[in-house]
């Protein structure tokens, strides 16, 4: 696999400016579920979790990175071979922010000069946006095209409302791998689902979106969702690993090991300008200290982006105005760190998600710009 033409696709698609830079990537990941299918009308995983791939990042080279001062503020047992999350915070989001030692951990992060890089992707809503993709380049509207991103967000809020029927949907029609004949029924029953729960949206993003499902019903084909394997929505996450490699092709990236991602890379070997990538490697947690300490970080943020697309809009800004005390000194620590980091590098942070959920985490974490650009 040729990571350039990967690489300058992303590069002009987004406009990036700095994936020259040469950084050290250290990567863990969360809520890999391996494969996302539906079996006799349910999904294959009892509740759908963001999945991160992330960690921390600095400049330059890698270099040793010291933690026994940390291990010491935080009063980690020496007999733990390892930092991992639990030792940190345990719970849910909102209980992982009231703990002081995540207070220690991020302050620790800053002091340090480490800065975070994260992809996440919220995998229903990677499941539902070929339904959109299929439709609106096709139907040759410019105006349509501008309301793409959002198109998809609002059809992942409608589907959300009545998840159990969705899925069942998806297994009637075999979904991503529907038949010419199953077309035209399928976006009727998507349309009356919209229909039942259109009050979710403002009016004009409602009919916009029925709109843009009406007229899919005309096509000759909807490319991302005829002719797939029926019923697997995600097959495989080796691909997001490969997007971070080319992307920052002149940084290295360690990697925690994970068996499955490292056979299926060594299965497609990476190469540029017909050379082997040769920029990335997998370890072992306990040897390499920066990999726990991403391990920590990406399982809050893998908290963090799950509670936000479990969690509708006013009932994360009544949480946030609850916030008090170490939760409010957590949540400005994490915006102070992703802002800086953002600051450094936009590539560093990309996101696989709603809109509505990224505006979330605007509203949660409060930027100082008042917008964190996605």
């Amino acid at each position: 696999m040729d990571i350039d033409e990967l690489r300058d696709a992303e590069i002009q698609l987004h406009g990036l400016t700095k994936a020259d830079g040469v950084y050290t990537f250290y990567h863990d990941e969360t809520n890999n579920i391996r494969k996302l299918y539906i079996d006799d009308g349910r999904l294959n995983v009892a509740e759908l979790k963001v999945f991160v791939l992330g960690g921390i990042v600095h400049e330059g080279a890698p270099r040793p990175i010291e933690i026994q001062s940390l291990r010491e503020a935080m009063r980690i047992q020496k007999t733990a071979p390892e930092i991992k999350l639990e030792h940190v915070a345990k719970g849910n989001f909102l209980d992982v922010l009231r703990s002081r030692k995540l207070t220690t951990f991020l302050r620790w992060l800053i002091d340090n000069g480490l800065m975070i890089h994260y992809h996440e992707l919220d995998p229903f809503y990677w499941s539902v946006a070929d339904i959109i993709d299929s439709i609106v380049p096709e139907l040759g509207n410019p105006m349509l095209l501008q309301y793409h991103v959002l198109l998809k967000s609002d059809l992942v809020a409608v589907l959300r409302c009545e998840l159990a029927a969705t899925i069942q949907l998806f297994h009637d029609f075999g979904y991503p791998g529907l038949s010419p004949e199953g077309r035209r029924p399928f976006l009727d029953r998507l349309i009356e689902i919209l229909e039942r729960n259109s009050d979710v949206l403002p009016h004009f993003n409602a009919m916009m979106l029925k709109g843009v499902l009406q007229a899919g019903r005309a096509l000759e084909s909807l490319e991302f969702i005829e002719g797939y394997y029926p019923n697997l929505l995600i097959d495989e996450f080796s691909t997001f690993y490969q997007g971070r490699i080319a992307i920052f092709k002149n940084s290295t990236h360690i990697f925690d090991m994970e068996k499955v991602i490292h056979d299926r890379l060594l299965e497609t070997p990476l190469t540029s300008q017909g050379k082997p990538v040769a920029n990335f490697r997998f370890a072992d947690s306990k040897a390499e200290l920066g990999l726990q300490i991403s391990d920590v970080i990406v399982g809050v943020l893998g908290k963090m982006h799950t509670y936000f697309t479990n969690t509708g809009h006013e009932d994360v800004a009544a949480d946030r105005e609850a916030l008090a005390g170490t939760s409010l000194e957590n949540a400005k620590l994490l915006s102070d760190l992703i802002s800086a980091s953002h600051a450094a590098n936009v590539t560093f942070l990309h996101h696989v998600a709603s809109v509505h959920d990224i505006d979330k985490l605007d509203l949660f974490l409060r930027f100082p710009d008042g917008a964190h650009v996605a």
